[in-house]
């Protein structure tokens, strides 16, 4: 009963090592979700005499994307 055990467990970490490991999966679900949004993301400033303005970039940043994804929420709803 033991042995039997340690096998399930050994094939169930196997599984999430192998899952994890499988770098096909994860970059194309990441390109198809770049694939999907017109966003473009705000520059991280290199000068410390930028950061007011990317904090406002990114702000705007923020609200369009939750505009955007409530858009399309509301979208795939009224289908």
């Amino acid at each position: 009963m033991r042995i039997i055990s340690l096998l399930i467990a050994l094939l169930i970490i196997g599984f999430l090592v192998n899952k994890q490991l499988d770098s096909n999966s994860s970059s194309r679900e990441y390109e198809d979700i770049i694939s999907n949004e017109n966003i473009t993301v705000p520059k991280v400033p290199t000068a410390p005499n930028g950061i007011q303005k990317f904090e406002k970039d990114m702000n705007e940043f923020m609200l369009n994307a939750a505009d955007q994804r409530a858009k399309e929420l509301e979208k795939s709803l009224n289908n």
